[in-house]
């Protein structure tokens, strides 16, 4: 009786994993036994108007030094003129722009920049703290 049960519920198993997106069921794709998989990296929240001066010159500072914050952090924008992303200003009580933010995988607040346009040795500085923790 458990050789037929096994029988039945292996593919019924397998059908499930590959009907939920687990069709790989290579090793690569599992973390190794006894190592943690790698934390997720921080999102640096950038709280922008498109349409304002120092939102773009700030965006301007981002992208010219990407290649020194990228590999330690996310880039997310959050704009005021998507109503989807209200809420986050809300959330965080961001009322000045533009406005950096760093969070991490679970939302939760590590590094609050000023209000205003930081350079890029200031958001470095200041992803290199907030994952310090």
């Amino acid at each position: 009786m458990r050789s037929l049960v096994r029988a039945v519920a292996l593919p019924v198993l397998l059908v499930a994993l590959v009907a939920a997106g687990g069709s790989s069921l290579r090793a690569a794709d599992q973390p190794a036994r006894g190592k943690a998989a790698p934390a997720p990296k921080p999102a640096l929240l950038f709280f922008m108007n498109p349409d304002g001066r120092p939102c773009q010159m700030q965006d301007q500072i981002l992208t010219e030094s990407r290649a020194r914050w990228e590999p330690l952090a996310t880039l997310r924008y959050v704009k005021t003129t998507d109503p989807a992303d209200r809420e986050l200003f809300y959330r965080y009580g961001i009322r000045s722009l533009p406005s950096l933010l760093l969070v991490g995988a679970d939302g939760r607040e590590l590094h609050r920049y000023s209000p205003g346009i930081q350079s890029a040795d200031t958001i470095l500085a200041g992803i290199r703290s907030g994952t310090a923790r």
